[in-house]
């Protein structure tokens, strides 16, 4: 079923959404988007929308998190969406558990569209929650797709790390 609030485009779906989180739950979450719109087929935009929604669903049950950050870019014929929160991070039990059903099936509609899914998490910083994904039915070589999700990322941050993990990635 596809939201009504996607006919607006999805950087206006995700701005509500951010802001409907917030008002709900007293978590700051700031959505940050370098294009004005991103035309996106009815079945990404949906895909890009519910792992928005299933990660905010997340962070509010078990993250513990005082402020998200949101991060939607158009990136050479990708669509990358990536979920930071200050929170307590998502552990390494928590990502192998097999009735994480939220995370499976964040993991499987990114699988559906040929793209990547990534999560990761840490004691001081927090859950990082990833996804990048074609935005057309091309086949992308997935050296390319992991090429450019490093160089969005930019430089890790200095300190430790107490745990990371890596769930998925195509």
């Amino acid at each position: 079923m596809r939201p009504g609030i996607l006919d607006c485009g999805i950087i206006a779906a995700v701005q509500w959404q951010a802001k409907e989180f917030s008002d709900r739950t007293s978590i700051a979450c700031k959505v940050t988007c370098v294009n004005d719109e991103i035309a996106l087929d009815s079945d990404l935009a949906i895909a890009v929308f519910r792992v928005f929604q299933e990660t905010l669903t997340n962070i509010s049950k078990h993250a513990n998190a005082s402020h998200v950050q949101v991060k939607l870019v158009e990136l050479e014929g990708l669509i990358l969406l990536e979920v930071t929160d200050n929170g307590c991070g998502i552990t390494d039990i928590d990502m192998e558990k097999q009735a994480s059903f939220g995370i499976r099936g964040m993991r499987e509609r990114c699988q559906q569209l040929k793209g990547n899914f990534h999560i990761s998490g840490d004691s001081e910083r927090g859950t990082k929650v990833t996804i990048l994904i074609p935005m057309s039915n091309l086949e992308y070589q997935s050296g390319h797709l992991v090429g450019l999700e490093n160089e969005f990322r930019g430089p890790q941050q200095p300190g430790p790390i107490k745990k990371k993990k890596k769930v998925s990635r195509l």
